[in-house]
């Protein structure tokens, strides 16, 4: 009889199932915050040749990605992306400007960040305003909370 219940256990078992709750929580995290809606619109599938920023804090829905975010854009759209390892379930996005509503700038932890309704679902998408500072000529201008 062994000493331990746990000890019946495959010695493989954790390292097999650390990837996939890291999968399965970034996918509900995709799902929570609204990344898996806007994708059904806005999914980029090829990589667009965007001039970005790297490591932008910023939010969609419930859900904060801070300092994973890559943002860019140019006159097709504004460009979103989380860095790796945590794109899984979260794939690029290009959402058009027309798409981006009712900017808003607000104060967000210690930051300043540009507020907007995004798709169909007016979802609210949050990025850090120094992010967004070199696409402002394709926004309107930005409303004081």
């Amino acid at each position: 009889m062994p000493a331990h219940p746990a000890s019946g256990l495959a010695p493989w078992f954790p390292l097999v199932m650390l990837p996939v709750m890291f999968v399965l929580f970034s996918f509900t995290l995709s799902w929570m915050g609204g990344w898996s809606r806007l994708a059904r619109d806005y999914r980029l599938d090829r990589g667009g040749g965007f001039p970005c920023r790297y490591f932008v804090s910023g939010g969609l829905g419930l859900v904060n990605y801070r300092n994973c975010l890559i943002v860019g854009g140019d006159a097709r759209g504004l460009y979103l992306a989380v860095l790796l390892p945590f794109r899984v379930g979260h794939p690029p996005l290009c959402i058009p400007w027309a798409d981006l509503q009712d900017r808003v700038r607000e104060r967000w932890f210690f930051r300043y960040c540009d507020t907007f309704r995004v798709g169909p679902d007016r979802l609210k998408l949050r990025i850090q305003s120094s992010a967004m500072k070199s696409l402002d000529s394709y926004l309107p201008a930005a409303r004081q909370a």
